[in-house]
């Protein structure tokens, strides 16, 4: 049976935008209050006041709907979490000495907030926000921190939806993969590596869910998705991200063997 769930209508970055109330809401609210308030004044002058009101109450209309949404949304992942057996915890500080690595170690205030963690499929995994500045907007993404018993080399790899969010690099190289919705890149490692991974089974796997990327390098690997999702699209990602790594080519693992035994060396 299929698990496809439908993507988010709004790319990452304009999501995290409207959901924190940030600056860009009330200018683009300005932006249409002004013209209404103009226009008002031209045609019927005793109507401004009103008109400018409603379109005020658009905006408190639409952050309410913001939290309502974003409520739901907590109450349902914290029913999953429950039902699995899982922990949730307000902050995990402690998860960023664990990664040393893009798009991780960019902003040395970061933060890591509504942490899961438990066990799926045999793997010990911890998820939740990663709140970091990119430039001066504060910005942030989901993660998934998966288990894994070898080393991976140094590989970065996203959908290019995500990469103002994450803070990727501004020199990506873009990978061509028949069958993944989108455009995709690599923005660490190396490209023969990225290829490797995103072999044909890896694709089918990745095809029936929202567009998500990964950092890994050594006994890490994080898959980093858009914030805001709903309990079924971030289940359905999580055991997506499993099947990735259960399906990692023995190339891939002994690239990763060899980058951990020249460091131990160096």
């Amino acid at each position: 049976m299929s698990r496809r769930v439908a993507g988010p209508r709004l790319r990452p970055d304009w999501a995290w935008q409207l959901h924190q109330g940030a600056a860009i809401v009330y200018v683009i609210w300005f932006a249409v209050a002004v013209p209404l308030a103009v226009g008002g004044l031209v045609l019927e002058p005793r109507w401004v006041g009103w008109v400018v009101m409603c379109w005020f109450a658009v905006l408190i209309g639409f952050t309410v709907v913001l939290r309502i949404r974003d409520s739901r949304r907590r109450r349902a992942w914290a029913a999953a979490a429950e039902q699995l057996g899982w922990r949730i915890r307000a902050s995990g500080a402690e998860l960023l000495d664990r990664w040393p690595f893009p798009p991780f170690d960019a902003d040395p205030e970061a933060e890591v907030v509504d942490v899961t963690s438990g066990r799926h499929r045999g793997r010990e995994f911890c998820t939740g926000r990663f709140l970091h500045k990119v430039g001066r907007r504060e910005l942030g993404f989901d993660f998934l921190d998966l288990q894994v018993d070898r080393p991976l080399p140094p590989l970065q790899v996203l959908p290019a939806s995500l990469a103002p969010v994450a803070a990727a690099s501004l020199l990506p190289i873009s990978l061509t993969i028949d069958g993944l919705p989108g455009r995709y890149c690599l923005f660490n490692g190396r490209e023969d590596h990225a290829v490797a991974v995103l072999h044909p089974r890896a694709v089918e796997a990745l095809a029936d869910v929202p567009p998500f990327g990964f950092s890994c390098e050594g006994r890490r690997f994080v898959a980093i998705l858009p914030a805001y999702r709903d309990a079924t699209t971030a289940l359905a990602q999580l055991d997506a991200a499993c099947d990735l790594l259960d399906l990692m080519p023995e190339q891939v693992w002994r690239a990763g063997e060899q980058w951990a035994a020249s460091r131990q060396e160096s």
